[in-house]
């Protein structure tokens, strides 16, 4: 017989059996759950695909297959936004345009040299900036595919065609999907900071505060930014939706403000405040359920009521927290006011910010946009320009394989080239395999859709991609080359794309993520000092200016924080996340003086000591910024004493946003002092 210890340890040992089987069944449920989503995410695409690529080739013949890859990548990018003919009339105006270019770098080798360095070149330059590095990969993939199996000009009018119907197939299918799937824009981020801003208001009527709600609410500014920065063309800075966003990202960092820097302890403790709080916690609620993009006239009432009857006890605070209430009555009539996708023809991007209106700026060789503009039309040159040379068996893949693999980092080309290499390896092995089991026109055919499948399944950054994509490549190419031979030249000119993709990442303009870092710091450092620039001009500032540049420091500040995070010690980080609030501060500061001053008319001229100041801060922030490019900050570079403006009434919002300000920037420099 078992002894009572025997039996209990052997129960023990079931329960923990039982408990590590539910855990092994849960793990597998998690993962099929994954990988379902995951297939129903893809599936449109895989739809897509396989539609466009059965019925061009029955429609218009193999020749014309070619195009069904970056066309699927033009119905993957337009999926995830909302459906806008317009936008896509403009897509497939450029894409017409690119494959007139294309055609004609195949008549000859003369054209083909230059429109090879030319197309690329100014599809990078005019599309493509550091911030959004892969703009120009649609309409290059389209210029270098269309030119891997050139046609005689009998057959441009089948191409044309060709493209036509892809686009009306495109159309509808865009459509469908948006009805079917209603992946609508309804400002889910916006919704997301106003219940925010509800909570923080709701823990100050309790008399709490968490920082992580802080943390929250800037992350969702970074997004905010990106999806202005992303509606922008080489024309115009914001569409309706971005322009929403922008002025809700607004309202987010002045609110911010205002509780860490004007709303103190004091303020958090009185009874009448902790009223008011709540209050307008219950009215940022109602914001954040009820906003629309057809009438919010209830909700502004309702707010300007609040205003009007309510306040808080600190003048100060209470005149702060106005203005953000003013600006969100704004904002919310704005929404009703503009189509989402439609172009905000009064947000232009200012002069010095046109590519074409101030290209001798935009031309210099240390420019992010004109090192990849060259880099990519050399290589491309140079590529197609040995394939016509030399007529070598399908030597159009040396020149595809060195467009997928440069990209605008180094870092990035080299994991491309990694991954190119060992999937081809790997996608040549599988491929032997299949032709062997497969060896019919219609197994051949099952190949390329299983391949379409799984290409479209897996991460674009996975070496997994190029395997798939080298099966479905070799399916097409075996049916009309032998096996063995298809194979070599894969290989052949896959290592020649990967050499020629090094040496151009090593000697010819690279672009690395360390140097863009340091150009990011340095530009942080010009954008304060400009934005100071623009607040000096009071009301007859740029508007325009001033959201460009508060756009872009969004965006450097947040490619500084990402570059800090995974790559730099611990001292460096340190330095980095001391500097990026202060600066983000700062930012936050000099813009609510520059509107106050513009909607109140102000001019900084006619107030010597609000010039005195202003110029003063302009001046400590030009030394700054000099000073770090030298390395050396000299301590008698900074600010005057507090008596030279004169005594001033700290009670008023306008005057403690200034003394803050000049705070700040001597924060600032102490920040740089001890680096």
């Amino acid at each position: 017989m078992l002894s009572c210890d025997k039996i209990v340890a052997l129960s023990i040992l079931k329960v923990n059996a039982g408990d590590r089987g539910d855990d092994h069944m849960k793990h597998w449920q998690n993962r099929m759950h994954t990988a379902r989503r995951k297939w129903a995410a893809a599936f449109p695409v895989i739809f897509v695909s396989l539609f466009m690529f059965f019925s061009i080739f029955l429609l218009f013949g193999i020749g014309q297959v070619i195009m069904v890859s970056f066309l699927t990548l033009l119905f993957r990018t337009k999926s995830q936004k909302d459906f806008s003919l317009q936008d896509l009339l403009h897509c497939y105006g450029i894409m017409l345009i690119v494959c007139g270019a294309s055609y004609a770098a195949s008549l000859n080798l003369i054209l083909c040299f230059f429109l090879n360095l030319l197309v690329p070149f100014f599809l990078v330059f005019l599309l493509t900036d550091k911030f959004n590095p892969k703009a120009y990969f649609l309409y290059g993939m389209e210029f270098v595919f269309l030119q891997l199996r050139p046609i005689p000009a009998q057959a441009m009018p089948a191409r044309l065609c060709a493209f036509f119907y892809a686009f009306a197939v495109l159309t509808a299918f865009l459509y469908l999907h948006s009805r079917i799937i209603k992946k609508k824009r309804h400002y889910g981020t916006v919704r997301k900071g106003m219940n925010n801003l509800a909570v923080q208001l709701a823990r100050l009527s309790d008399g709490e505060k968490d920082s992580r709600d802080k943390e929250e609410l800037i992350r969702m500014m970074y997004h905010m930014n990106q999806v202005i920065y992303s509606s922008r063309n080489y024309t115009y800075l914001s569409n309706g939706y971005g322009t929403v966003n922008y002025y809700f990202m607004l309202i987010f960092q002045r609110f911010q403000y205002l509780l860490d820097e004007i709303i103190g302890e004091d303020d958090i403790r009185d009874s009448e405040n902790r009223e008011y709080f709540r209050k307008l916690s219950g009215i940022f609620f109602s914001v954040e359920q009820k906003m629309n993009q057809s009438d919010n006239g209830e909700l502004i009432e309702k707010i300007k009521s609040f205003s009007r009857t309510e306040n808080l006890t600190s003048r100060r605070a209470g005149e702060g927290m106005n203005g953000i209430l003013e600006l969100l009555c704004f904002a919310l009539s704005k929404i009703t006011e503009i189509k989402m996708n439609r172009k905000e023809k009064e947000w232009k991007i200012p002069d010095v910010s046109h590519r074409v209106k101030s290209m001798r700026s935009y031309l210099r060789l240390d420019q992010f946009h004109m090192r990849f503009a060259l880099r990519l039309a050399i290589v491309l040159c140079i590529s197609f320009t040995v394939c016509r040379l030399t007529n070598l068996e399908h030597g159009y893949w040396y020149p595809m394989s060195s467009f997928l693999m440069l990209m605008p980092y180094s870092e990035e080309s080299m994991m491309k080239i990694n991954n190119r290499i060992l999937g081809t390896i790997a996608g040549l092995g599988v491929t032997f395999v299949l032709t062997e089991l497969f060896k019919s026109l219609g197994g051949h055919i099952a190949v390329i859709a299983v391949m379409t499948c799984l290409m479209y399944y897996v991460p674009v950054t996975s070496w997994t991609m190029p395997m798939y994509s080298t099966c479905y490549g070799m399916a097409l190419t075996t049916l009309s080359m032998p096996r063995g031979e298809a194979m070599e030249l894969r290989i052949l000119y896959v290592g020649a794309a990967a050499v020629t993709v090094l040496l151009a990442n090593k000697f010819l303009l690279p672009i690395t993520a360390e140097s863009e870092f340091l150009k990011s710091v340095n530009s942080l450092l010009d954008i304060d000092e400009k934005i100071m620039g623009e607040v000096r001009k009071g009301k007859d500032s740029d508007l325009n200016m001033m959201r460009e540049l508060l756009v872009q420091f969004q965006m450097a500040s947040k490619e500084i924080e990402d570059y800090t995070e995974k790559h730099l010690n611990p001292e460096e980080k340190k330095f980095f996340r001391q500097l990026l609030p202060v600066n983000a501060q700062l930012v936050s500061e000099m813009e609510q003086i520059g509107s106050y001053m513009r909607r109140r008319q102000m001019t900084p001229k006619n107030n010597m000591m609000l010039e005195e100041l202003l110029g003063n801060i302009e001046r400590a922030l030009k030394r700054i910024r000099k000073s770090y490019t030298k390395n050396e900050l000299t301590g008698s570079m900074i600010l005057e004493e507090d008596r030279v403006y004169g005594c001033l009434d700290e009670e008023l919002y306008f005057n403690t946003l200034a003394m803050n300000c000049l705070g700040t920037v001597r924060e600032l420099n102490e920040i740089f002092r001890c680096k």
